[in-house]
């Protein structure tokens, strides 16, 4: 096995310094006290050198795992880091708070005569959420956890106090295929909206689509327990 790096550092020291003793001993005319020591002396110098050696590679063992430990430890930091900005993320795509862009389809309905009620739409908005969309929106209007659609008094559907007006566009982004899939379903939204009569429904895969976030972030007010 070749020596490490740190090893070979130690050697070449201590033979540079055993060098270095012997040429100044040389230069000033005198003996080495290696060159007049007993073999017995000289074997203790040879185990104490041994023996600085061991204990500095015991330190540069214990300094590189220290070092392992601190690496694992940065690792596991960024990943949790990492993994706690993803679901602040998904989060802010959840509740509309930033735009969103990526592929989708859109579902266009042609209504003329204000057919189509709230739940009509709302049973497209729910089928394209189980066919795997990740955020929607009807007419540039974000759905998030708290849109609601409901019948406007003179007809129509009013979404998050908007009447839609026709032709009503709701925009899906994922995968399209997969969105598509789920809407072509035999007896699903497809088949439903188009058996109204006068209604027109089409469906367009897109590569990029840009969803708004929501025009207004309203603060929840929670309930309060009474007496």
């Amino acid at each position: 096995m070749g020596r490490s790096p740190a090893e070979r550092v130690l050697i070449a020291l201590t033979v540079v310094a055993v060098g270095f003793l012997l040429g100044s001993q040389v230069r000033s005319g005198h003996q080495s006290p290696l060159e007049v020591a007993s073999e017995s002396d000289l074997t203790r110098i040879l185990a104490g050198l041994t023996a600085e050696a061991d204990a500095l590679r015991g330190e540069i063992a214990d300094l590189s795992a220290d070092l392992a430990r601190f690496e694992d430890a940065n690792r596991a930091e960024e990943a949790a880091t990492a993994a706690r900005e993803a679901e602040l993320d998904a989060l802010a795509v959840l509740a509309g708070t930033v735009p969103v862009r990526g592929p989708g389809l859109r579902l266009v309905v042609g209504d003329p005569s204000g057919v189509l009620t709230s739940g009509d739409l709302l049973d497209a908005v729910a089928e394209l959420r189980d066919a795997g969309a990740e955020a929607l929106a009807v007419n540039g209007i974000r759905i998030v956890a708290r849109s609601f659609f409901v019948d406007g008094p003179d007809g129509g559907v009013v979404l998050d106090g908007v009447v839609l007006s026709s032709p009503i566009e709701l925009t899906a982004i994922g995968d399209p295929a997969t969105l598509e899939g789920g809407l072509r379903i035999p007896g699903g939204v497809l088949d439903s909206l188009g058996a109204f009569e006068g209604t027109t429904v089409a469906v367009e895969r897109a590569d990029v689509l840009v969803l708004p976030a929501v025009s207004e972030i309203r603060p929840y007010r929670a309930a309060r327990p009474v007496g």
